[in-house]
């Protein structure tokens, strides 16, 4: 007969990796967030209704946005492995100037429904990031706010 053997706690550790319990709620919410669904689902559950559906909505049909996430959801990555990507150059042209990646944040309306920073955060993380930043027309924030926020950038106005 097979003696059953049980082992010892000091076995067992170097194959249990314990996670720091994280105290502070939004860090532990975005850290158990795998994909944008699950960050719209946990925005979903703490923005106020109104605000909410102003972000989330689209106009009319909402035939684009539908569009829109169709095209990412077909989106499929191939994966190459043992490339040199010790240079790797993002840099591009994006509308006849220079960008560091190639996109730009998109004009928002509203902003600071979602964040009271609004476009002055923006603006800043667009200077941060070397791409353009567009303020909307239906920005709450001046022209002369995104400037100072983003003084070397390319700020655009839509």
């Amino acid at each position: 007969m097979v003696q059953r053997q049980v082992p010892r706690p000091a076995e067992l550790l170097e194959h249990v990796r314990l996670k720091k319990p994280t105290l502070d709620g939004r860090k532990r919410r975005l850290q158990a967030a795998l994909t944008i669904e699950d960050l719209r689902t946990i925005a979903k559950r703490r923005t106020p209704k109104a605000a909410f559906d102003y972000t989330d909505g689209s106009a009319e049909a909402e035939i684009s946005i539908t569009r829109a996430r169709q095209a990412f959801h077909d989106v499929e990555f191939h994966p190459r492995v043992l490339r040199d990507v010790a240079h790797v150059d993002t840099t591009c042209t994006v509308l006849g100037g220079p960008s560091a990646m190639p996109f730009g944040i998109a004009p928002t309306g509203f902003t600071r429904l979602m964040q009271t920073e609004g476009e002055t955060a923006g603006a800043s993380a667009a200077a941060a990031a070397g791409i353009p930043f567009t303020l909307s027309t239906l920005g709450t924030t001046s022209i002369e706010d995104v400037k100072t926020a983003n003084p070397t950038g390319r700020n655009w106005f839509q």
